[in-house]
């Protein structure tokens, strides 16, 4: 990694959907949330993975840590990176 690198900060919390289910949709998701800003959510964490690279980070790995109500919460380090040079 070179020195010019920025390093970004990704937390990945737990969150129940409230209200019915429709169809297949599942009734967890996984909320992101890169560097204070809410990225979207998504229903595993190989799919917030996923997300991220679709948005240009790499994903380090993720650090587990409870937030304040015992819910998973998980923490990343991520690399912004360029696709073009990537392919």
């Amino acid at each position: 990694m070179s020195k010019n690198t920025k390093q970004h900060e990704v937390v990945v919390t737990y969150k129940k959907k409230r209200g019915r289910p429709s169809g297949i949709d599942p009734m967890i998701a996984w909320q992101i949330v890169l560097d204070g800003e809410h990225v979207g959510y998504a229903t595993t964490l190989n799919s917030v993975s996923s997300i991220l690279y679709d948005m240009g980070y790499k994903t380090w790995a993720f650090r587990r840590t409870p937030d304040k109500k015992g819910r998973p919460k998980f923490k990343a380090t991520v690399v912004r990176f360029d696709k073009e040079k990537e392919l």
